[in-house]
């Protein structure tokens, strides 16, 4: 995870940026335990800075930090709580791609369960997460022309940085862009893919009306990890069939 501050080209405000970089074979209660509590922590200083404390913002860091580490585990427990439909926990001991498949027929998931799945995955069965993005731009797209930020609006577009750009060209080049966003579970030679595009999550793709969905690949697919990760790094991701409902996103038909 990186944390940044940008100033607004004004110069009267600025734009916290809490970006997710990729990250591989980490213990995922350690990892979300240690950038929950870092990112939370940034927000609450932003918060006391523009409120102009009489003493050094270095004051309140143990006050902040366990604040944060208070939400954070009130966060965990409720995320432990959460019950994981029994197919997904029967998914780590499949033997075969076809048994895979079957178990996570017409299955859903909400983010909730997901980050419940993943904890108990490590915690229970050992294995560790890893986590891509693959970001991938239109042909004839200048990235070096771009500005540090664009935020699309109902009525224009914000930006924060240099660029030539229009709004009009700035807002197609997000419309236009291909984001996927994996999940790895790895343990030894195994591993289990869950991925996602960001069209989807718009409710941008056709599955079943717009339905908001992951994707699954696995060991079993005849892919190797490398192949599977550089594909999804690109624009083009592994062929699947299958499709795992994210309740909470787009329509919410799930037959």
């Amino acid at each position: 995870m990186k944390i940044s501050k940008v100033p607004d080209d004004n110069g009267t405000g600025f734009t916290r940026i809490i970006r997710n970089e990729d990250f591989e074979f980490v213990n995922p209660i350690e990892y979300y335990k240690k950038t929950r509590i870092a990112s939370m922590m940034a927000m609450d200083r932003d918060i006391l800075i523009m409120n102009n404390p009489p003493v050094p913002i270095s004051y309140f860091d143990e006050y902040l930090y366990k604040r944060a580490s208070k939400k954070h585990e009130d966060w965990y427990n409720s995320i432990r709580k959460t019950e994981i439909p029994p197919n997904f926990i029967k998914l780590l001991t499949a033997e075969s791609k076809n048994e895979q498949e079957k178990l996570l027929k017409r299955q859903t998931l909400t983010v909730e369960q997901l980050m419940a799945f993943i904890f108990l995955a490590y915690e229970e069965y050992g294995f560790t997460l890893s986590e891509y993005t693959g970001e991938n731009h239109r042909k004839g797209i200048d990235e070096s022309d771009l500005p540090t930020l664009i935020h699309l609006k109902e009525d224009g577009v914000d930006k924060v940085g240099e660029t030539s750009m229009t709004d009009g060209q700035l807002k197609n080049v997000v419309e236009s862009r291909k984001v996927i966003v994996s999940k790895i579970l790895d343990k030894n030679d195994e591993w289990h893919c869950f991925f996602l595009t960001f069209n989807s999550i718009a409710g941008k793709e056709s599955w079943k009306g717009g339905q908001a969905h992951f994707h699954y690949i696995s060991n079993k697919y005849g892919l190797t990890r490398k192949d599977a990760v550089e594909q999804l790094k690109s624009k083009k991701y592994p062929s699947t069939s299958v499709h795992i409902a994210l309740k909470g996103y787009g329509s919410q038909g799930t037959e």
